[in-house]
């Protein structure tokens, strides 16, 4: 991953305000803000979705790493 590459976060409304010691994301912009609780979100897809098929969202294209190793 180069240095200055960006991408979007999606936290909830605790963690948006700095909660859970993460005050860097308070001051980051907000690119998206729905003021809907992510569970309800979550509800309301499936509702309507009536099925969620993981094929629908899973995208190998990212993954976590510690000092440039994949952590898993």
């Amino acid at each position: 991953m180069a240095s200055d590459q960006r991408f979007l976060v999606a936290v909830n409304n605790y963690r948006q305000s700095g909660g859970g010691g993460f005050p860097h994301i308070a001051s980051a912009p907000v690119a998206y803000n729905a003021h809907v609780a992510i569970r309800e979100a979550i509800v309301s897809y499936a509702s309507e979705a009536g099925v969620i098929d993981p094929v629908d969202f899973h995208v190998a294209n990212w993954r976590l790493t510690r000092d440039g190793t994949p952590v898993f």
